[in-house]
């Protein structure tokens, strides 16, 4: 069978119903040629099974050893037959035809990645918010600094690109491994952009997003950045390097205040600092007057009980 695009999802130990669900989205689609292929990471029950009830010659389940999402995703793509790429999740939803769609942006256009936006839903697929960004042509510097909000899936890759940027890093990375893969392929293709959601993303206890450490979060963004700056030495020592650090280690240490971790988020406020003294002062009196209502709004919530309580 030849192929337009390629769907790769990775799965291990669905949930059934959740997992036909996307299977189902995914090949509701008749504007391209396409095949999807589950890649069954190394589940304790086969998936195949699962499947046993969707008779259609364009999914494939190939099996591997588990290894994680990303060499999950790697065996996909040398399994696959499609000029073009896309990566899918076995939780989410893929909006119908959403795939053609997207492959019309670029089929003709050269070395382009095509995106939309992702509608989070909670995990009975009730609307959110939406996640997208308004930038297209070359926006690696917006990827550098965080500032391209594209989910993975709801991007489709040519194969050409892929190939150039490389596997996916399968031992780098517990989180942020899609920000590293989609920075690489967008310093080898220009953005195009749908002004449509194409996928449903399911946010549940058990998503990446939501279990996801902070301290992993920290680590991972900078081997990001450092990889960036080591394929380009030309931007070493350049306000590009010194925003994006700052940016990460601001981030970092909002993620941590949040969490009410504060002496690792005045470590990372710090690391800030050391780049640029007064966007970290900045940020740092921000936090410093929302901890100080935090801490007032908990002591009125105490003397409010304290004079509940009978005499």
């Amino acid at each position: 069978m030849t192929a337009d695009v390629s769907l790769i999802m990775p799965t291990w130990r669905p949930r059934p119903d959740w997992l036909r669900q996307a299977v189902t989205s995914a090949l509701d689609e008749r504007a391209c040629e396409l095949e999807l292929i589950v890649v069954d990471d190394g589940s304790d029950e086969p998936v195949e099974p699962l499947l046993a009830d969707i008779d259609d010659p364009r999914v494939r389940v190939i099996r591997t050893p588990h290894g994680g999402p990303y060499a999950a995703r790697n065996a996909g793509i040398g399994a696959a037959r499609g000029r073009f790429l896309r990566f899918i999740d076995a939780d989410d939803v893929v909006e119908p035809g959403s795939t053609g769609r997207l492959l019309a942006l670029i089929a003709d256009a050269g070395p382009a990645v095509a995106y939309g936006a992702t509608l989070m839903c909670d995990e009975t697929l009730a609307p959110q918010s939406v996640v997208t960004s308004e930038l297209e042509g070359d926006v690696v510097e917006a990827a550098v600094m965080g500032a391209f909000h594209v989910f993975v899936v709801a991007i489709l890759f040519p194969r050409s690109v892929v190939e150039r940027a490389g596997p996916w890093n399968e031992h780098a990375f517990k989180v942020s491994g899609d920000w590293d893969f989609v920075l690489r392929a967008l310093e080898h293709a220009a953005a195009r952009r749908l002004d449509e959601v194409v996928t449903r993303y399911r946010r549940h206890g058990e998503s990446v997003t939501k279990t996801a450490a902070v301290a992993a979060g920290a680590n991972a963004g900078e081997e990001v950045l450092a990889g960036y700056f080591e394929r380009h030495p030309e931007h070493r020592g350049t306000s590009l390097e010194r925003r994006a650090y700052v940016r990460l280690h601001l981030d970092r240490a909002s993620a941590h205040a949040w969490v009410r971790e504060w002496r690792p988020a005045a470590a990372q406020l710090a690391r800030a600092a050391r780049r640029s003294p007064a966007v970290a002062l900045a940020a740092g009196a921000r936090w410093g007057v929302a901890r100080l209502l935090g801490l007032m709004a908990r002591a009125a919530r105490r003397a409010r009980r304290g004079s509940q309580t009978p005499a």
